[in-house]
């Protein structure tokens, strides 16, 4: 299989699978499902990306036209996350309050049947944890199949 997919894909599941640790230790509560989530520490979008063009520099070389390619999609990726994905879930947040205080509002006992997914992006201390994670697992897997 093609190297640059394995260590892109094992960065973008260590970074999902980190998501759990980072959470308990904001919560200290073990919650399972921020491996499946987005948002939160670290971005696995960028960590996976990064690893990408980390992998491509090292062995394609830094100046190749192949990891110009990686870097400029990678960032896009990394100001989206930061930009349209966090605002818009700022805005379901607030979605979600004012469904919540017209529900109170007019007393009705009728519950939001699905609330929207208020965790979209990251800001930017997620993404910079997702760059480094990407950097680190194209290291290792650099220094162990190279």
């Amino acid at each position: 299989m093609n190297y640059y997919i394995i260590i892109s894909i094992i960065a973008m599941f260590v970074a999902q699978f980190a998501k759990v640790f980072s959470k308990y230790f904001i919560r200290r509560e073990w919650d399972w499902t921020a491996m499946f989530a987005t948002g939160g520490m670290p971005s696995s979008h960028t960590a996976l990306v990064t690893a990408l063009a980390v992998s491509l520099g090292m062995i394609e070389g830094f100046g190749s036209i192949y990891f110009a390619i990686t870097f400029v999609f990678g960032m896009v990726i990394a100001h989206d996350s930061m930009g349209i994905r966090f605002e818009a879930g700022k805005h379901a947040s607030v979605l979600n309050r004012i469904v919540d205080d017209i529900n109170e509002l007019l007393q009705t006992k009728e519950a939001q049947e699905k609330k929207l997914k208020d965790l979209l992006g990251h800001n930017p201390i997620e993404v910079i944890g997702g760059f480094l994670l990407g950097i680190i697992i194209a290291l290792l897997g650099f220094y162990i199949f190279y």
